[in-house]
């Protein structure tokens, strides 16, 4: 049964050689039309194509607009009425005429020839005002002191302004942030490929040498049959990997909006030196001082603030200026005045506990936020610590994986001289191979990881723009392309 599934699988071998080959001959069709990008430009054409810094730019606006629009409620508001008014019936009111008829019959019944006394009635209507009439009115009102009202709506304005100035940076670094991971990504399935490229042709290499030993009798054919199983293997994970890296160019294209047929990221993978890097406090205090989300929680203990200044400006009296000149009118009455100008003061004696419980409210959520600051200040060192510790780590592997490659190398090289020689078998080349690959393997993870590690320290410390800085800083050794 062994030795049919070993036919079985030599059989499915050719089948495996024809669609590597499929594959192999895309992958250089699609190498040789590539487009090669920089990380820098990648990031150009991130930012300048990108709905989302569109979308972040258009909500600060609209911040400054209403930033402006608190500063407004400093300001007197002038303005014009119309007002037409219809009352039914004419306004009138009774005038006493009996003194008037008192005087006039005296001086009559007083005359040398005394006059008949005039009969006219005791009270008289005079109409005031008309049944309908319209004025046009300028109107002023100055809130002189609102008691830190207009004080605490600018306050909040500026926490929004502030908040939303903060989100730009924050989606800045998550757009950058994301679209590195692809780039580094990608390159870092390349850098795969290329090793199981460089597998594969091991592993063909040492399978011709098996199939001609076979023939001259030197080698069993199970020996072969093995030798033959890792070709299709390496050929499998060399495939398998040409399509993950398709998927990770897509997804690099649609976020920078690349038109290329297809995209080879040019910056490569890199390791920094230990010596170059700052220490864990410098990333820890940039965090506490230039996150973006931090910033924005900072700015919500000024919301709070604002609103326990609105809440005590409820037990405070208001003073306001107000004044009104008469413009134009139709039918209005005499006695109206052509302007007047006046202060008022309001002060709001009992509205059931409302205000007080209302101030009480906003204390505790002033303290809340407090509190709510400090643990996000804790939580972004906490969280700059664990990167930079995934960073050491990945550079510490990374120098490993150099020394165990040497190891590997020579290791490959003395068990490739001993199957030649009859006195190793497949399993140990193959286990060699596997070994340099994996050494190999491990030293570009490494890297990649150190890559992913410092972009998202930058990030969360506030200086995701300073990549390329630290990039400059890298050193090349042996194993990283």
């Amino acid at each position: 049964m062994e030795l049919r599934k070993y036919i079985w699988y030599g059989n499915m071998q050719k089948l495996n050689q024809i669609v590597f080959l499929l594959f192999l001959f895309m992958f250089f069709y699609q190498s040789l039309s590539a487009s090669e990008v920089s990380y820098t430009e990648a990031l150009e054409r991130l930012y300048g194509t990108h709905e989302s810094m569109a979308q972040a730019e258009s909500d600060y606006k609209e911040k400054q607009y209403l930033k402006k629009a608190a500063l407004g409620l400093y300001s007197p508001r002038f303005s014009i009425n119309g007002v037409y008014t219809y009352f039914g019936n004419d306004l009138a009111m009774d005038v006493d005429l009996t003194h008037v008829k008192n005087g006039i019959n005296g001086v009559l019944g007083g005359l040398p020839i005394p006059l008949p006394p005039l009969n006219f009635p005791d009270t008289t209507q005079q109409v005031v005002q008309k049944e309908q009439f319209f004025t046009l009115n300028a109107t002023m009102l100055w809130p002189v002191f609102t008691g830190g009202k207009i004080f605490a709506a600018n306050k909040l304005a500026t926490a929004n302004l502030n908040i939303s100035k903060a989100g730009q940076k924050v989606r800045h670094d998550e757009l950058g942030v994301s679209m590195a991971e692809k780039y580094f990504t990608l390159r870092f399935m390349r850098e795969v490929i290329e090793v199981k490229k460089e597998v594969r042709d091991s592993m063909q290499d040492h399978y011709n040498k098996a199939l001609k030993l076979e023939k001259a009798g030197m080698l069993a054919k199970v020996e072969r049959l093995h030798a033959e199983m890792a070709l299709s293997n390496a050929e499998n994970s060399l495939n398998t990997s040409i399509r993950e890296a398709k998927l990770a160019e897509s997804a690099l294209k649609s976020m920078i909006n690349s038109q290329e047929d297809n995209v080879t990221p040019s910056t490569p993978l890199f390791i920094i030196a230990e010596k170059d890097v700052e220490s864990l406090v410098y990333f820890q205090d940039m965090a506490v001082s230039s996150n973006g989300k931090l910033k924005q929680v900072q700015e919500a203990k000024n919301i709070a603030k604002a609103g326990v200044i609105n809440s005590v400006s409820s037990f405070i009296p208001k003073v306001n200026a107000f004044g009104m000149a008469n413009i134009y009118d139709y039918q209005l009455s005499s006695m109206s005045p052509e302007y007047m100008v006046g202060v008022q003061v309001s002060l709001n004696l009992f509205d059931g506990l409302q205000n007080y419980h209302q101030y009480r409210a906003s204390k505790q959520a002033e303290e809340s936020t407090k509190l709510m600051v400090v643990r996000a200040e804790k939580d972004i060192r906490t969280l700059v610590e664990q990167q930079y510790l995934t960073m050491q780590n990945a550079r510490e592997d990374y120098m490993a994986s150099l020394k165990s490659r040497a190891f590997s190398e020579e290791y490959l090289r003395a068990r490739q001289k001993a199957f030649n020689q009859g006195m190793a078998t497949s399993l140990d080349v193959v286990d060699a191979e596997l070994a340099l690959s994996n050494s190999k393997m491990s030293a570009i993870t490494a890297a990649y990881k150190f890559d992913m590690a410092l972009l998202s320290m930058l990030a969360t410390s506030g200086i995701f723009d300073s990549f390329e800085t630290y990039r400059a800083r890298a050193f090349v050794e042996p194993g990283l392309k």
